[in-house]
């Protein structure tokens, strides 16, 4: 008689995997843990639960010790891992749906029917099919969505160093920056900072954040 590593139950336990020979956990322990592995990462390489054991649970091991509810989401897990590497496939983009299908013809014939529930998907793209436009035209139009993202975050997190109007950009710390060439200003207001940094804040913009006013002898 031993105990269990994981519940501390005393019984006599089966070996968990041929791969490494442990025995030291029941089998309802060893069970849950399975369920567990696949229930919180949905995962299909599963490995021994004993401590720095990196042996990998085969299928008649999991088939032997888990119950048959969780060894069929294990089962079919498998075979989703296996379909994903057929060049092919595509998974019907129904959300409802949850089929999937070989399309032999790929890019040639891009529009793909799903045999279970008929929706159409765009093959070269993996998406729902884009009714009123052909794949060149769709491709075009993405691109364009990408390239006015790309300049719009460039327009609100990019500016031009004062000095050598190199594009710098921000995305984190305070508003004074430093630029590549060495100078020195305010991110909200482009102001110099050698003149803020001798002569005090007044010499941010009016606008800016930063700005006080100065009451003595200007500078």
């Amino acid at each position: 008689m031993q105990s269990c590593t994981i519940c501390f139950n005393r019984g006599v336990f089966k070996k968990i995997s041929d791969t490494c020979g442990h025995k030291d956990a029941c089998n309802s322990c060893i069970c849950n843990y399975i369920e567990a592995e696949l229930k919180n990462k949905a995962t299909i390489e599963i490995l021994c639960p004993r401590h720095k054991c990196d042996a990998q649970l085969t299928y008649q091991d999991v088939k032997r010790l888990a119950s048959n509810e969780i060894f069929e989401r294990y089962d079919s897990l498998l075979l989703r891992h296996s379909i994903r590497k057929l060049e092919n496939f595509r998974w019907c983009k129904n959300p409802e749906c949850g089929s999937g299908q070989e399309h032999t013809t790929g890019d040639d014939e891009p529009i793909m029917t799903c045999n279970a529930c008929r929706s159409k998907s765009c093959f070269t793209h993996d998406v729902p099919w884009h009714e009123n436009h052909t794949c060149a035209e769709f491709a075009e139009k993405i691109e364009t969505v990408q390239t006015a993202a790309n300049q719009a975050y460039h327009d609100r997190w990019t500016k031009k160093c004062p000095e050598c109007k190199m594009a710098i950009e921000k995305n984190k710390g305070c508003d004074h920056m430093r630029c590549y060439c060495g100078y020195e200003f305010c991110w909200l207001c482009l102001a110099a900072y050698d003149q803020i940094r001798k002569y005090g804040n007044h010499h941010h913009k009016l606008t800016c954040q930063y700005y006080s006013a100065y009451h003595g002898e200007d500078v």
